[in-house]
């Protein structure tokens, strides 16, 4: 049955981690197995988690074979939910993230067509792996997304702390 994993959660980011990287890489970065990473992606299997290190090496992973770190979004996200306050953002270009965003609404388009594509391996039902594929998909786009929107509430930010030093001045 598939799991519904919080995105910028520790659980969605063990999960993109088993769906992007190989297991060669996953051993290489924790020196644990894939399905050990597989079940901590488990909302539910409490009995393994994520070691803080093994996280930072997973992110490393991540950004080595040109992803972004899920393992700091979480952790981000945990901290602002804990602490009730935003983390401070660095924003990236507008247009690289809008570049990243269409690419990642591509990325469900892709996905959905699999799902449905008839010759599939089930056919044009769709199947729990393909639901998961499609899911993760989607949660991609959501993240790269809410970092555009953070991003442009960063430039809004600075921007407004430009208008009040020019206050100030005058």
């Amino acid at each position: 049955m598939t799991k519904t994993r919080q995105p910028n959660s520790e659980y969605h980011a063990a999960s993109y981690c088993v769906s992007v990287l190989d297991p060669e890489a996953i051993a290489a970065a924790t020196g644990k197995s894939v399905s050990m990473l597989r079940r901590a992606s488990d909302p539910d299997d409490s009995a393994v988690e994520i070691r803080l290190c093994d996280a930072a090496r997973l992110d490393a992973a991540l950004i080595r074979a040109g992803h972004d770190p899920k393992f700091l979004a979480a952790m981000q996200f945990i901290i602002e939910q804990v602490a009730g306050t935003g983390v401070a953002h660095h924003p990236k270009n507008l247009l690289e993230r809008l570049a990243e965003a269409t690419e990642a609404l591509g990325n469900v388009a892709s996905e959905t067509r699999a799902a449905y594509d008839p010759a599939g391996p089930h056919g044009a039902s769709v199947s729990p792996y393909e639901c998961d594929r499609l899911e993760e998909a989607i949660c991609g786009a959501i993240e790269t997304l809410e970092a555009k929107r953070r991003d442009v509430q960063a430039m809004r930010e600075a921007a407004d702390n430009v208008r009040n030093i020019k206050k100030e001045a005058s």
